[in-house]
């Protein structure tokens, strides 16, 4: 359970983030500046350092964590470890449905701001490794390098699912079984004959 702090702490960034996209919108990414969402919000700049190191990292918002009841359902359940990791990978990549406008904006920006991707790949490493620390505690006699690439290639195609769902009018369940079975048949590549 999160306590107040903590929940203070989260609505906050969020208010940051959703300030930063609503300016960037208006204004466009290059006019806004640090001190223009501070005051945007009625903030310190000290306050919003605090929180993010730059526009950039608050437009991208804190890195989103597995939800913790996915978690505990995939560690716990009575069902086979391939529909227990469907089911986990489902319910992280589900968590963004709500955030499917932020995501298009930064989506639309990563290609002329590269400072966005390199700031979406280390979210994707601490993401990278809260996945093997949870699939470790699954499969602890695999070495720590198997669970890291099967990490990688997990979120790579939830990622490929969600790019998808942002492209094109579909739902994001059906875009994430798109990606899913994608990587079901790539994984088949890797079968010797």
């Amino acid at each position: 359970m999160i306590n107040l702090r903590e929940r203070r702490r989260i609505e906050m960034a969020r208010e940051i983030q959703l300030s930063t996209l609503e300016l960037i919108k208006r204004d466009g990414f290059g006019s806004v500046t640090t001190e223009a969402i501070s005051r945007h919000l009625g903030i310190s700049q000290r306050t919003f350092f605090n929180y993010y190191a730059n526009k950039e990292a608050a437009l991208m918002g804190e890195t989103p964590t597995i939800p913790k009841e996915a978690i505990e359902v995939f560690l716990t359940g009575s069902d086979n470890f391939y529909v227990s990791l469907y089911k986990l990978m489902l319910a992280n990549t589900l968590s963004l449905t709500a955030r499917r406008n932020e995501l298009l904006i930064v989506h639309e920006l990563m290609d002329s701001y590269p400072k966005l991707s390199q700031i979406r790949l280390a979210g994707m490493t601490t993401l990278r490794d809260e996945l093997s620390s949870v699939l470790t505690q699954k499969l602890p006699t695999y070495s720590s390098l198997v669970l890291v690439i099967l990490s990688d290639m997990l979120l790579s195609s939830a990622w490929s699912g969600i790019e998808l769902w942002l492209r094109d009018s579909i739902d994001l369940d059906k875009a994430f079984d798109q990606s899913w079975s994608a990587l079901m048949e790539a994984s088949n590549l890797l079968i010797p004959s």
